[in-house]
């Protein structure tokens, strides 16, 4: 508590207006509170958009607008999943055919699924939708091996699960809804657009090799404890398994038909909240009978909780005008050089990340910078390139919903988690100056 009102008795200072020091405070204590644990997260998580709202810094429609977004029901149709998957046996059986495929090793369990998440990327134009698959499949893999929650082993395969999943997303202009937002407000002010095609001639490549570095730097700094190494042992847990059984069978029809209307979802416009709902739902039906009553009890609803309170800081930011003083205070040390405004852009990236969602900065920040690229002479594709990876960074997993999400199920730890993400923050700038500005500029980019 005291860091925070130690922030609202220093003086304003650039034009900080006294709402932004209060939201400034609020947000601390609520960081704080989930790095030492204090109290518990879904609790904190609840009671930040309310202090947003009773201290005046943000409205009641913006410090609770993520409950009106697609994050929270995603999350419910995943938790159904993720206990369907489980009680069905469908996760294990899951978990130790990824091992046989993969040689039953660590290091071939994380490329796997990293590859796995290069195919899919660009059909499943949402990384929660992606992430929510995934998740209960990693799970299983960890109770399959009998692997303690927040153990070194734990940590690398949902972290190398989160990072599999969402480095990939890059690759591809349908890869998400953080990628496809940029591009369009690139062409509201250029008046230029970009094809599924070029955007692939400019990224496929780099940020593939881009993702096997972020697995690389998993299985380099979180080395299990135990070595993982168990084909045997997987083999014979696999034939144990017997034959399929009918409720796998049905949840494997219903995960089949998830991921075809996931894929589809430009034909159909069903967006991947009510797809997750509705076919969780068909779980509750007769003859289905994959979920009842007691287990629905079971979610672990307090989730919620945590990740929407988590996104109300990106809200209420906006709100409270937080992000506007950030945007006035930075953005005039962003032009320079195209090498120094792409490095520059990417520092802006990281850093707004502390204070906004990613959607919400790509959502107010693309235009500016787009239009400060055009008038100094260089091309924004690359620029809005690399702020895009410097949204991708993250140290606490209140930045990035997806993150949240994994983290949210106790099984990856803080520790752990920030012995990746830094040095994977690190060498992402050395990426961007060494390999992609290079790239960019050999294909006429810049």
């Amino acid at each position: 508590m005291g860091i925070p009102l130690l922030l609202l008795l220093l003086p304003n200072f650039g034009g900080m207006s006294h709402d932004v020091k209060i939201f400034f405070a609020i947000t601390l204590w609520g960081v704080l509170s989930w790095i030492f644990e204090l109290l518990p997260n879904s609790l904190v998580g609840l009671l930040l958009p309310a202090l947003y709202v009773a201290s005046g810094v943000a409205t009641t429609g913006a410090a609770f607008k993520p409950w009106s977004t697609s994050i929270p029901w995603i999350v419910i149709g995943g938790l159904i999943f993720g206990m369907v998957l489980n009680t069905s046996g469908f996760a294990k059986r899951i978990a130790y055919w990824v091992l046989l495929k993969t040689g039953g090793s660590f290091k071939g369990l994380l490329f796997g699924i990293m590859f796995a998440g290069m195919i899919i990327a660009p059909f499943i134009p949402t990384v929660m939708g992606k992430m929510a698959i995934f998740t209960p499949i990693a799970i299983g893999i960890c109770k399959a091996l009998d692997i303690k929650p927040k153990s070194k082993a734990a940590s690398a395969i949902m972290l190398g699960t989160f990072l599999g999943v969402a480095s990939p997303c890059f690759s591809y202009l349908t890869g998400g809804g953080h990628i496809v937002m940029p591009m369009n407000l690139i062409e509201s002010v250029t008046k230029e657009s970009i094809t599924w095609s070029q955007y692939a001639f400019h990224n496929f490549f780099i940020f593939l090799l881009w993702s096997i570095i972020s697995i690389l730097i998993v299985i380099v700094t979180l080395r299990p404890e135990k070595k993982i190494q168990a084909k045997e042992t997987v083999v014979q847990k696999y034939n144990e398994l017997g034959r399929v059984s009918a409720q796998e069978k049905k949840i494997a029809s219903i995960l089949i038909v998830t991921i075809l209307l996931l894929s589809t979802d430009f034909i159909h416009g069903i967006s991947a909240q009510w797809i997750f709902l509705i076919l969780g739902g068909i779980c509750f039906l007769p003859g289905i009978n994959l979920m009842d009553n007691e287990k629905l009890g079971k979610l672990n609803f307090p989730i919620l909780f945590f990740i929407t309170g988590a996104m109300a800081i990106g809200t209420a930011g906006m709100s409270s005008g937080a992000g506007e003083y950030l945007s006035n205070l930075l953005l005039p040390y962003l032009a320079g050089s195209p090498l120094y405004t792409m490095l520059a852009t990417w520092f802006f990236g990281v850093f707004m990340n502390f204070v906004l969602t990613p959607l919400a900065t790509v959502a107010s920040f693309t235009v500016p910078i787009t239009e400060m690229a055009v008038n100094t002479g260089i091309n924004p594709l690359p620029v809005i390139y690399s702020f895009m990876q410097g949204l991708d960074q993250y140290i606490f997993p209140y930045e990035f919903a997806v993150l949240l999400f994994v983290y949210s199920f106790g099984y990856l730890s803080f520790k752990h988690m920030v012995k990746v993400l830094i040095p994977r923050m690190i060498l992402n700038a050395v990426f961007i100056a060494v390999i992609a500005y290079p790239f960019w500029k050999l294909i006429g980019l810049i």
